[in-house]
């Protein structure tokens, strides 16, 4: 959900309520409505939230584009990263001192600030047999990447 993204961005970027509110032309109560579910940003908030933590307007709207951060920024050297763009690859990663990976997954893209990758999800219905899969994008903080290895490796 935005407001769950809105929050995870905002802490990924090291800024207060009051201080995205005044980049953004807002009041910190708005801000923190958005981060609490009650209500949206306008259009043209929202491009300028994505402009602010360096996102797309499509990954902070998109529910199906997941944020994964620690919060914690840092400054990687991230040319190595560039090479695997494109392929499958796992990602493992330190979210909130908890390790996670992605198995399987297409590296999409590398920004200063984020990984973006897409996978399947597969999941079961309850009270179904069928499997669903589910193709999954996912925002992954540079500075949570423990490890990125290629498929066939």
């Amino acid at each position: 959900m935005i407001k769950d993204k809105l929050l995870a961005l905002r802490k990924r970027s090291g800024m207060s309520q009051q201080e995205v509110a005044v980049a953004i032309g807002v009041t910190r109560q708005t801000v923190s409505n958005w981060e609490q579910g009650q209500g949206a940003p306008s259009l043209d908030k929202a491009a300028e939230l994505a402009r602010l933590y360096g996102v797309t307007l499509d990954d902070l709207a998109n529910d199906e584009v997941s944020v994964v951060s620690s919060g914690r920024a840092t400054c990687r050297d991230l040319h190595v990263l560039e090479r695997f763009v494109g392929k499958r690859v796992t990602v493992g990663f330190m979210d909130d001192d908890e390790r996670g990976a992605i198995v399987g997954a297409e590296l999409l893209g590398v920004t200063e600030n984020w990984l973006r990758v897409s996978y399947a999800q597969k999941s079961a219905r309850f009270g179904s047999p069928k499997v669903v899969e589910q193709e999954i994008v996912a925002l992954i903080d540079t500075a949570d990447v423990a490890s990125i290895v290629a498929e066939g490796a």
